[in-house]
């Protein structure tokens, strides 16, 4: 029997050989672009960390807002992906890593922004706290955090009183916005944050900025 992290895996090495899943390849979120252009204009030309960057997309539109990018993903063929499209769109400033978040490769204090587009809501809540301590590892004090996660009007979890959901073997939880302030307040000031709803899709996007350097 598959271990939940073993499933989670399985799954998504499935999803990025067909090419064929439920979350957008390509386009990178409005907010986003949004947010990045407001960080772009304090720390321009700054070290940005995607994690779980899967095809690359908030990579490439971290790029051209001149952040110096590296994306990392523990599946190889998300990867694989990424860097046949960064290839093919010619951009340059940007480049990719396989790596496990809770491991990252990556000297202390090492980024002034980390991107998390779809990353959290795979954990498990009692992995939660090494999760937020490998960020803070790597975050800078007065880094900025971007954060996109599943709220309970996701379509998957609307009516439903149980916070998480196993399809295929992957594990999706949603978040409230004060499970995210109990997470991160300590270490983050929430700069702002913005629910993205529609029939389909439920999601909170924040901007985040780390107060200071403990872990």
């Amino acid at each position: 029997m598959l271990s939940a992290e073993e499933a989670n895996r399985q799954y998504f090495r499935e999803a990025y050989g067909t090419g064929e899943h439920g979350w957008e390849a390509e386009k990178p979120s409005p907010c986003g672009l949004e947010y990045l252009a407001r960080v772009a204009k304090v720390v321009p030309g700054g070290r940005l960390l995607d994690v779980g960057c899967g095809e690359g997309r908030h990579c490439f539109a971290a790029a051209r807002a001149g952040f110096q990018v590296i994306g990392v993903d523990y599946e190889p063929l998300a990867l694989q992906r990424a860097r046949e499209a960064a290839r093919r769109l010619k951009l340059a400033g940007v480049t990719f890593r396989r790596a496990n978040v809770f491991s990252l490769p990556f000297p202390e204090a090492y980024f002034d922004v980390l991107l998390d587009y779809g990353c959290l809501h795979h954990q498990r809540k009692a992995d939660w706290a090494a999760y937020r301590r490998a960020l803070l590892r790597v975050l800078k004090p007065g880094g900025f955090y971007l954060l996109s996660v599943f709220s309970p009007h996701f379509r998957m979890f609307r009516g439903r009183r149980r916070p998480w959901h196993i399809a295929y073997g992957a594990y999706r939880r949603c978040f409230t916005l004060e499970d995210i302030r109990a997470l991160y307040g300590r270490d983050f000031e929430v700069l702002e944050a913005r629910e993205e709803r529609d029939e389909r899709t439920g999601l909170w996007h924040l901007l985040m900025r780390r107060k200071n350097g403990n872990l």
